[in-house]
């Protein structure tokens, strides 16, 4: 019950934020754009509509959960509200937990406007809407999760700049793991090979939540791609939480 009213009031402070409705406003005029781009297109034009569509949902999901994930728990910090919150009846983890709820329900809200605008221009393209882009969608939602999980675990312990970069640095080589695995196998010679195994095994792989190509192309979907996404994606999304918990116990608000 405590978990539940931290999360409403996150949501609703959230929901006032300026600049998560100017993301928000950016990333719908960018879903928009496309079907003007997808006319450039040589009969091509669904197919770039879809994936610029969910590029923008992934990217201005990313930004979302950077600027207003890092200041849930920094902003707390620097109004001193923590002290008024830490000295109800209420436990830490229950605080981190809460205001990570809070900002999931603004994203999922925010993600929902982005795909009917997404469907919507597809019905006007094609006189349909591609449910096919489901799972895509789903797997999108969970990615942005998680990156709202580290935007809190590095806010709990350093400044927002530092928050800001080491959450894209995640972002940036979850997506590039593939690339550090292949690396190791084709140049086995190399230095720092200790270092990218590191990297490789520690930092999730957001490839594996990944269906942006495959649904715009239309290929079929491998088996338990989705099943398997989400059970990666919901296992890192604890232990970052849990991580993230331990730390802000332990953190002095002196």
């Amino acid at each position: 019950m405590r978990i539940w009213a931290v999360a409403v009031n996150t949501y609703k402070e959230t929901r006032r934020n300026k600049i998560l409705l100017n993301i928000l406003i950016f990333a719908v005029f960018l879903i928009l754009f496309s079907f003007i781009v997808g006319d450039w297109s040589m009969g091509h034009q669904v197919k770039v509509i879809k994936d610029i569509g969910l590029s923008a949902m992934s990217i201005f999901g990313l930004l979302i959960a950077i600027f207003i994930g890092i200041q849930l728990v920094i902003q707390e910090l620097k109004e001193r509200t923590i002290y008024l919150i830490a000295s109800k009846p209420i436990k830490r983890w229950e605080i981190i937990i809460g205001k990570y709820l809070g900002l999931s329900i603004t994203l999922f809200i925010n993600i929902i406007f982005m795909s009917i605008a997404l469907w919507c221009i597809g019905y006007i393209m094609e006189g349909s809407i591609d449910f096919s882009l489901i799972p895509a969608i789903i797997l999108i939602y969970v990615e942005i999760l998680l990156i709202i999980a580290f935007s809190l675990l590095f806010s709990s312990f350093t400044s927002p700049t530092l928050s800001a970069i080491y959450t894209f640095i995640i972002f940036i080589l979850g997506h590039l793991s593939p690339f550090l695995r292949d690396y190791v196998k084709i140049y086995p010679d190399k230095g720092f090979h200790w270092l990218i195994k590191i990297i490789y095994y520690i930092i999730p792989n957001f490839e594996n939540l990944n269906l942006k190509l495959a649904v715009v192309e239309d290929v079929s979907i491998p088996p338990n791609f989705l099943s398997y996404g989400l059970l990666y994606g919901l296992l890192y999304i604890c232990l970052i939480l849990l991580i993230t918990c331990l730390i802000f116990r332990k953190k002095d608000f002196k």
